[in-house]
């Protein structure tokens, strides 16, 4: 396909320069339930100014990713079998859509109504968690052995770029998180040791670096502003729902708490969204007793 591939494991590290957590807490509207009713409503994200809002919807079984336009009818994206969400840039809303266990990505663009797979992402492995930002397209692969890996391609090329990658036992899942302008980010989670953290990566530079995780504590669900401020959510290790907040790590600045969640709740993944000025943050709420997903935001200025 004409993909030329480049490991970066051990290229360096991303000066995150933060400086002591703040005990003050960052200007923030929310949380506010952008979805909620029957099932579960998870993965949300949407465009600037909430013009375009996608999500994932699992009921009786059935699960779907959709769009929806504001004040018009959703426009489901997966044509067949099973749909995640993913994210939204400018025109183009992406997604994993699952059929007969076979995973792939696929884009809707909302201009043309038509749908595309971006070139040299789709392979016989499983592909997932994919976000969007320009050209660039962030992502997960996963197969045999207890093989995870994170990716970046860059669709213009297309080039891909291995990110992170490991394979075998101890198990540790690499889940992307997000990608926008110069950054993105993923998370790394072992299950034996329930140890996770995040990681933030500059495109540019092609460096990496993961936050120190406190003692106790696991770190998870990540997302990155065009800035480089990285929003990821930190809770007690080993347990569901269990001090959960979502924080901020500013980009040459500190790293600050948001939100606190309510005992028994939990998060899956966010996006962030810039709207210059100011960030929105769309995130998915569990509850740890029930296992269902309704859907939030919080505005940052």
């Amino acid at each position: 396909m004409g993909r030329r591939s480049k490991a970066l494991i051990g290229a360096g590290a991303v000066t995150l320069a933060l400086g002591s957590a703040s005990l003050a807490w960052a200007t923030v509207t929310g949380p506010t339930k952008v979805l909620g009713g029957r099932g579960s409503q998870m993965l949300p994200a949407a465009t600037p100014g909430g013009s375009f809002l996608s999500w994932t919807l699992i009921r009786s079984g059935q699960v779907d990713a959709f769009l929806r336009p504001a004040g018009q009818p959703k426009i489901q994206l997966n044509r067949r079998g099973l749909g995640w969400n993913g994210n939204i840039s400018g025109t183009e809303a992406i997604y994993q859509q699952v059929v007969h266990n076979q995973s792939d990505i696929h884009i809707y663009d909302t201009g043309t109504q038509t749908r595309h797979a971006p070139p040299g992402v789709n392979t016989p492995g499983w592909e997932f968690y994919p976000r969007i930002d320009g050209n660039n397209v962030l992502f997960g692969r996963s197969g045999p052995n207890h093989s995870w890996r994170v990716l970046l391609d860059d669709t213009s090329g297309p080039t891909t770029t291995l990110l992170e990658k490991h394979t075998g036992r101890p198990v540790r899942r690499l889940l992307p998180g997000g990608v926008a302008g110069d950054w993105a980010t993923w998370a790394r989670y072992t299950p034996r040791t329930r140890h996770g953290t995040v990681v933030l990566y500059q495109i540019s530079t092609h460096q990496a670096g993961a936050l120190v995780v406190p003692r106790g504590k696991v770190q998870y669900a990540p997302t990155v502003d065009h800035a480089g401020d990285l929003f990821y959510v930190r809770s007690n290790a080993g347990g569901c729902g269990s001090t959960v907040v979502i924080r901020e790590a500013i980009n040459g600045g500190s790293d600050v708490p948001l939100a606190k969640i309510p005992r028994g709740y939990d998060i899956g993944v966010m996006n962030a969204v810039d709207e210059g000025p100011g960030v929105t943050v769309y995130f998915d709420r569990l509850n740890c007793n029930s296992g269902f997903y309704d859907s939030y935001k919080i505005v940052v200025n």
